[in-house]
């Protein structure tokens, strides 16, 4: 059963939120972006969580975001991107086209060595096609995984910018 299926199913009891957070988990979003997306304001969705009554529109596009997010996973070509949440969190798209192929993009985050090895043996096994990742992690990922591993290049103004940074707490 889809999820938008099984919200739907739970509109009218208390397991409504329980539901919603458990989509929430399982796309691997936070309400806030779920918010973002769905354009729905944050505050809306705080009372949705809090078993607060709210209007039939709000539950449409609640229902529209989740249909788009698993039209997303149900794409067979998915690349996977290893990253700090907080870099993750500046993705906009959830796919790519290139070379007339639509590719999904599916989110591991992890903040240390070993959560980016675990995250590459798990999107190797759920069925990713390719990995992306930090340059400082691409080698011990390269040996684990049989899939092709590709790494992310930053900008030298990338680096000035967090000297820039760096400088200032100085």
């Amino acid at each position: 059963m889809k999820a938008y299926e099984r919200l739907l199913l739970s509109l009218g009891s208390e397991k409504f939120t329980d539901e919603f957070r458990k989509i929430l988990l399982e796309l691997n979003i936070s309400l806030k972006e779920f918010s973002d997306h769905s354009q729905i304001p944050y505050s809306t969705l705080y009372k949705v969580m809090n078993n607060k009554d709210f209007r039939v529109s709000t539950l449409q596009k609640i229902v529209k975001v989740i249909k788009e997010f698993e039209k997303d996973d149900e794409l067979d070509d998915k690349i996977a991107i290893i990253a700090a949440r907080s870099s993750l969190n500046k993705l906009t798209q959830k796919t790519i086209e290139f070379n007339g192929k639509t590719y999904a993009i599916k989110e591991y985050p992890s903040n240390t060595l070993e959560e980016c090895l675990i995250s590459a043996v798990s999107a190797e096994r759920d069925g990713v096609k390719a990995i992306v990742c930090a340059p400082i992690v691409s080698a011990c990922v390269e040996k684990l995984v049989r899939i092709p591993v590709a790494v992310v290049i930053t900008e030298s103004s990338d680096y000035l910018k967090a000297v820039k940074i760096a400088a200032s707490k100085i």
